[in-house]
């Protein structure tokens, strides 16, 4: 099976960095994704939200802890009452596929926060890829210094 281009690819690329895509079986439940041959301590989930200034950003989270919308918000400067969960139709007009939301957008307008604990340390993370049969494995300090990419405390 071959995978297809993903067009967040070309900001990877362009950085240099060396990453891995991992074609698998799919997977969707929590439970699936941890049966997974990748350490689920590693393992980053990303969440995507909108606003009314922002049509669409992504949050990076370790796979277990939940994202703190107080702080989510306050690192935005907006109010959590305008913050909201992209829904299905505006993930699947960017490509993308709940459960499989890569951590890096190749649209210019599209931030990505990073929680304080998927760029701490310097290891490799698994995280999404664009589909659910996908696991994209890059190293943590490549993703908070990627292009829009903001390191904050956005767990609880």
């Amino acid at each position: 099976m071959s995978t297809p281009e993903a067009p967040w690819r070309a900001v990877l690329d362009a950085d240099g960095c060396t990453y891995t895509v991992h074609e698998r079986t799919a997977a969707h439940s929590v439970a699936e994704r941890q049966a997974l041959p990748f350490p689920w301590s590693q393992a980053i989930k990303t969440l995507a939200f909108t606003t009314p200034d922002t049509p669409l950003l992504l949050v990076a989270l370790r796979a277990q802890d939940r994202v703190d919308f107080a702080r989510l918000a306050a690192a935005l400067g907006t109010s959590r009452s305008r913050l909201h969960t992209a829904d299905v139709d505006l993930l699947t007009a960017e490509g993308l596929v709940p459960g499989g939301v890569p951590p890096v957008s190749h649209r210019s307008g599209v931030p990505c926060l990073i929680d304080t604990a998927v760029a701490e340390p310097d290891r490799p993370v698994y995280c999404g890829a664009g589909a659910a049969d996908r696991t994209l494995q890059i190293d943590s300090a490549v993703l908070a210094r990627l292009p829009r990419a903001q390191v904050a405390l956005l767990s609880r």
